[in-house]
């Protein structure tokens, strides 16, 4: 897979990387790929006939130290800047390809420009065509370069005259390519896995294949991924049945590599150059997303507060809507906060990096990163200037408290939080462990985090809910949980609300039983006329011994409307002084008690009981008998064998 390293004794992988070309047209990228490789990476009829690269081609380069390089030749041709433009997102390294003979030309100059952009820092100038000139025009040539790249943020950047066809000057390339790729610093570690599509086709006998350089991430065969953006009905799962990296088959694809893919369980019309290879997608398909934007000093232009553009990112590009967030204009060479509109469903992660062109004449002006590819659609208030700035800039604790605020009421899972895309250049752990440590968040069980100050504003709301509820029906302060939900949440699913919940019944605040949840001042007891009222009514109910009246009857009796009767018997069953036995009859709770020892007492004497036996004990009809035995069966405290009732254990 790769050259390895001695780190004292272990043998560790070197990484690989990915080397992108760059240059004009007729500059001699391909002859020099096919010199430096042994492979010509025009690869289209098209292009042969024409002698110009109109495609990506790809090729594999081990370097003196045993490095190997993944090689993107992209086309030069000004028609083809978008494809230079995908070839050169994910590289590690770039090749400038300067002719001899030609010098500094328009493509290599907006070729440059889209590297500075992409933020690719290292590379190398291959001063091409020696061959076809003398000794002074290639110091002239390389005064040239020297005069652009001094210009540039590349002031300083090796210079190597070669030429393709006779080989001179190739070793000396390799090596100052070496000593380049051993600068590149590690690759960030992205919490994500994701692969832009370069090129789909079919193979007989083995089925669809996309090929792409690996941004991040690992890929295995067997992984199942997904294909964004697509729509669902297109697809069901789709897994990686095999994996090559450089035409080798492969147990692991590793980013920075340029990397085939044998899917199984999607079809070739349902895959094209510009989608992406997802595995567990954090981040859904967009159509908006707030960026930071450059714009080169020498664009033609300012923009607007709107401006209509074209927007190059990964393999695809897009037409959108630039939106600035933060100021009515954006002059050349000036940077700001946009919100860019995509005119259709694009995939983008916080920290991508994407080119701006103009429509017309289509030209590269500017480039930007991505910080946020989920936001709402907003203009150029403070707030969201504001926002931008926390998340382009940090730390990753203020990063991580923004998200659990705009998270809340719905939390986000520790893990889902410590590895979030927009703390991609932050530790997410440490960002996590700050937040709780100084009462930003806070964790509850079941490894949901919350953002704390919105988790105790809609505490005092739960609060202020059910002591408004206690103060208006005294008689059934309780609250249950899906009205709870219906009353904060609109029947929403609010975690955040059974954490609120849980705080004020630990905190004594809310009292929690199989009603419901009550203020916990509420008074637990009857006062007033309703207790004076409830004491008839119970009186009315005991009055006829084992057969009690109906809630209605007891009402008449007690000189109460059958609605008062309903809510006082309901309060007194939540008090406990009332029990309800099958669907209509409440007992109060000391007569039903002693009914109940009888019914015990004759078991513990007789062995059983049936139905008849307890009929005649009570001296009752069969109809509360029976509800007298189904309620004991209920509680638990009888057995019952055929007809007939065995005592499990006593009533307390």
């Amino acid at each position: 897979m790769g050259a390895e390293v001695d780190t004292g004794g272990a043998m560790a992988p070197v990484r690989a990387l990915t080397l992108g070309t760059a240059g004009h047209i007729d500059h001699g990228k391909t002859t020099l790929v096919k010199a430096l490789t042994g492979k010509d990476t025009d690869r289209l009829r098209e292009e042969k006939e024409r002698g110009i690269s109109i495609e990506l081609g790809f090729a594999e380069l081990e370097l003196p130290g045993g490095r190997r390089l993944s090689i993107v030749d992209v086309p030069g041709h000004e028609r083809f800047v978008k494809n230079m433009v995908s070839g050169a997102t994910g590289i590690d390294l770039f090749l400038l390809v300067v002719a001899a003979d030609d010098g500094v030309m328009p493509q290599t100059r907006e070729h440059l420009r889209i590297i500075e952009l992409l933020d690719i820092s290292l590379g190398v100038v291959a001063l091409t065509k020696i061959d076809m000139v003398d000794a002074d025009m290639v110091e002239l040539a390389t005064a040239d370069v020297e005069d652009f790249l001094a210009a540039s943020r590349f002031q300083g950047t090796p210079i190597v005259p070669v030429s393709g066809v006779t080989g001179a000057g190739l070793l000396e390339l390799l090596a100052t390519l070496d000593e380049q790729a051993s600068r590149i610093p590690p690759r960030r570690a992205y919490p994500a896995t994701r692969m832009p599509v370069d090129r789909v086709f079919s193979l007989r006998g083995i089925g669809t294949v996309v090929t792409g350089t690996l941004w991040s991430g690992e890929l295995r065969p067997e992984d199942v991924v997904a294909v964004l953006p697509a729509a669902e009905q297109e697809l069901g799962e789709v897994r990686i049945r095999g994996i090559q990296v450089h035409d080798r088959a492969a147990e692991v694809a590793m980013g920075g590599q340029r990397v085939a893919l044998n899917l199984t369980g999607v079809e070739r019309h349902a895959l094209q150059r510009g989608r992406w290879i997802v595995k567990d997608p954090a981040i859904s398909p967009t159509y908006l997303a707030d960026v930071s934007v450059r714009l080169l000093r020498e664009a033609p232009g300012p923009l607007g507060r709107v401006s209509r553009v074209r927007v190059d990112h990964g393999t695809h590009e897009v037409l959108a809507k630039l939106v600035l967030a933060d100021r009515e204009a954006l002059e050349p060479g000036e940077s700001g906060y946009a919100q860019v509109r995509f005119e259709e469903e694009t995939l983008v992660y916080p920290g991508d990096q994407f080119i701006v062109r103009s429509l017309t004449p289509v030209t590269t002006v500017g480039g930007g990163r991505v910080f946020d590819p989920a936001p709402k659609k907003h203009g150029t208030d403070p707030h969201w200037r504001e926002r931008l700035k926390v998340l382009e800039e940090g730390p990753g604790d203020a990063i991580a408290a923004l998200l659990l605020e705009e998270g809340f009421p719905r939390g986000l899972g520790v893990q889902r939080l410590e590895t979030s895309p927009y703390l991609w250049r932050f530790d997410g752990g440490a960002a996590l462990k700050a937040v709780l440590a100084d009462g930003r968040a806070v964790a509850v069980p079941g490894a949901t985090v919350f953002h704390y100050p919105s988790l105790v504003a809609l505490r005092e709301q739960v609060l202020a809910v059910c002591r408004e509820r206690a103060e208006r029906e005294p008689l059934n302060p309780y609250l249950g949980h899906g009205e709870l939900r219906r009353l904060l949440a609109g029947g929403r699913e609010w975690p955040a609300v059974d954490a609120a919940l849980e705080m004020l019944v630990l905190d004594g605040e809310l009292v929690r039983s199989e009603h419901g949840f009550r203020w916990a001042q509420a008074a637990d007891v009857l006062e007033g006329k309703d207790a004076e009222a409830a004491e008839r009514l119970l009186e009315a109910l005991g009055a006829a011994g084992v057969e009690i009246p109906a809630v209605e009857q007891a009402a008449a009796a007690a000189g109460l409307t059958g609605e008062e009767a309903t809510r006082l018997v309901r309060a007194l069953q939540r008090m406990g002084r009332v029990v309800r036995v099958g669907e209509d009859l409440y007992y109060p709770a000391t007569q039903l008690e002693q009914i109940l020892g009888r019914i015990a007492v004759a078991m513990e004497s007789e062995g059983q009981v049936t139905l008849a036996q307890v009929r005649d004990l009570l001296s009752s009809s069969r109809r509360y008998a029976q509800a007298l035995l189904e309620h004991m069966d209920s509680e638990g405290m009888t057995l019952r064998v055929g007809d007939a009732r065995r005592l499990r254990r006593r009533r307390r």
